[in-house]
């Protein structure tokens, strides 16, 4: 393996591990060589209290990081998103939900990270059904969670990316009853942790001991090392086993006699698991001369040394070179290559980081291509839309009515007429705004309006606008298709005065907009048929009335839309209804 040096000279991560093991393995050599030159004699009695504090110190160890564990537990459960997922609706956005997952998964992985021993962290919301877990092979849902254990650590088999295996398992349950499972739980966070983290620790604990620990329960298969001798530790646990029915102490030492051989056992109690910890060391080692430790001593430091060389060289290959390549990759990114990927991929940790990088690099030139695409369609919805105001007959009316405002030399009413008529096609012609405010398409409204009433004296409209949302953005020309068809089919077919009445206020989530007129109305059949219309995928009627609909779902979300119904001045009323989704419409 060729090992290079960081940009501008600097040591990379691997010469700096091997200085620092070095400097580690020096000044131990130096004290062990300084210590092993006072020698003293080694009792029984006294060697008994050693292995006793080395017992009481493991699991003071091992049950501090238990409580550790179960702490996390209450320390997700008062975060905020976790707090949110339980009254977070199933029918909520589908982005707005992976968004909230994943932000919520984020924190369950920086949360287990934290953590020394390795976990799975899972949370779930029996309300909303929504899981979130580290441990992505196991299905969560709330009869996974019936069997769920509050009081204590329960012992149990369980799925992961490795297979099967043993580990034990807590559940916080809210709202939290110390006496029991509430009736109606709202949130389980589920705490793992494998049996592995029990054996590292085991095997940390026999380095530069004699012994063979392992953890005892009298209802489970005991926990021992790897390379533990079965046979030895199983006539062990037969035996402690016989001394737990007389009731054992919280630690002490005992004697076992195994094949005319006698063993010193120490055992201490895990307040935590309710495991018992049982370290056994045949009585020949113990009364071995001390020397033999110097050549134990220099046998673990070699191997250390080793393990650390390989250990600096698995950590350069497996960690600093994919750092390197997602560094590049990044820099690519930011340059505009979005068709970047990362062809080498690890079998460690990284794979995550890296096949996700891929499929942000996919879902970023997707989300590109999608929004260019939708632009398209929007300017083209605005043209058809355009196009389909600026209509000939409309034209022919308001020329003839020029023209015999001329004949009778009426030239203040051609005047303003023209006015009205300019800055209404001013208004609509402006293709390169497509936001606007809605003073402006009142301003619209009134041009259009004064048109038709000047043509028709018998028009009457009236506006009521809350005060405030003049300031609303929106699409230009949403509302000139609603009072339009309120001339043109309620002043059509209806002998009298018409009536137009515009109004605006705010509601709960957002805001309504609403045209209604007095004219002929519509039967049920006809207004349930065009309602089914507008939410087609285009428009086989009522084109402007479809275009309003869609150019409102387009921009603020699919919850707003045109909603069209009875108006109690007996024609129609048609209403936009905005929903303030999180978007840039300044509701």
């Amino acid at each position: 393996m060729g090992f290079r040096r960081a940009v501008g000279g600097r040591i990379n991560i691997f010469t700096k591990i091997m200085i620092v093991i070095v400097l580690l393995l020096v000044p131990i050599v130096m004290m062990y060589n300084s210590s092993n030159k006072i020698s003293t004699g080694v009792v029984e009695r006294e060697l008994l209290q050693v292995n006793l504090n080395r017992l009481r110190f493991f699991v003071d160890q091992m049950d501090t990081e238990v409580d550790r564990l179960w702490r996390a537990a209450f320390v997700i459960a008062r975060e905020p998103d976790v707090v949110q997922l339980q009254f977070r609706s199933s029918n909520a956005q589908t982005y707005s939900r992976l968004e909230a997952k994943k932000l919520l998964q984020e924190k369950l992985d920086m949360q287990s990270t934290t953590l020394a021993w390795t976990n799975k962290l899972t949370v779930f919301s029996p309300p909303s059904g929504v899981a979130v877990s580290t441990n992505w092979m196991e299905e969560y849902n709330e009869a996974y969670f019936e069997s769920a254990v509050q009081d204590y650590w329960d012992y149990r088999q369980i799925v992961t990316e490795r297979g099967e295996e043993m580990a034990f398992v807590r559940h916080l349950i809210l709202p939290f009853t110390p006496l029991g499972k509430p009736e109606n739980p709202n949130l389980y966070v589920e705490v793992t942790f494998s049996t592995q983290n029990l054996v590292n620790m085991l095997e940390r604990f026999m380095q530069g001991s004699g012994g063979k620990p392992f953890l005892y329960h009298p209802s489970f298969e005991s926990i021992q090392t790897h390379d533990s001798d079965k046979q030895l530790v199983g006539e062990m646990t037969r035996q402690f086993a016989i001394l737990n029915q007389n009731t054992l102490n919280k630690e002490g030492s005992v004697k076992i006699t195994f094949h005319d051989e006698p063993y010193l056992v120490n055992y201490a109690a895990s307040a935590a698991l309710g495991w018992y910890l049982v370290d056994f060391v045949p009585m020949k080692k113990v009364l071995q001369p001390i020397d033999q430790s110097k050549r134990i001593f220099y046998g673990a430091g070699l191997l250390l040394l080793v393990l650390g060389v390989a250990a600096a060289a698995l950590l350069y290959r497996n960690v600093q070179r994919p750092i390197y390549d997602l560094i590049r990759a990044v820099k690519s990114l930011r340059r505009g290559e979005y068709g970047h990927r990362i062809e080498r991929e690890p079998q460690n940790e990284f794979h995550y980081l890296i096949e996700q990088f891929n499929l942000m690099s996919d879902d970023i030139k997707t989300l590109i291509d999608k929004i260019y695409i939708e632009e398209l369609r929007a300017k083209e919805s605005s043209l058809k839309h355009l196009q389909a105001q600026i209509n000939p007959h409309f034209l022919y009316n308001n020329f003839a009515y020029i023209q015999s405002m001329a004949q009778l030399e009426r030239t203040k009413a051609i005047v303003a007429f023209t006015q009205h008529l300019s800055q209404y096609y001013r208004y609509t012609t402006k293709t390169e705004q497509q936001l606007t405010f809605l003073a402006e398409e009142m301003d619209l409204l009134r041009n259009y309006l004064e048109i038709h009433r000047m043509q028709s004296e018998r028009l009457r409209y009236d506006e009521h606008i809350e005060e405030g949302m003049m300031k609303l953005l929106l699409p230009r020309l949403l509302l000139q298709p609603l009072v339009e068809n309120a001339i043109v089919h309620g002043m059509g077919g209806r002998k009298g005065e018409c009536r137009i009445i515009i109004s605006g206020y705010r509601t709960e989530n957002g805001c309504e907009l609403a045209v209604e007129d007095n004219g002929i109305g519509m039967k049920q059949e006809a207004l349930d048929s065009l309602r089914s219309s507008l939410q087609q995928t285009s428009a086989l009627q009522s084109l402007g009335l479809w275009n309003v609909h869609q150019r409102l779902r387009h921009y603020f979300g699919p919850l707003s839309g045109l909603h069209i119904d009875h108006s109690t001045l007996g024609g129609l009323r048609a209403r936009l209804i905005i929903i303030n989704e999180g978007g840039d419409s300044h509701i």
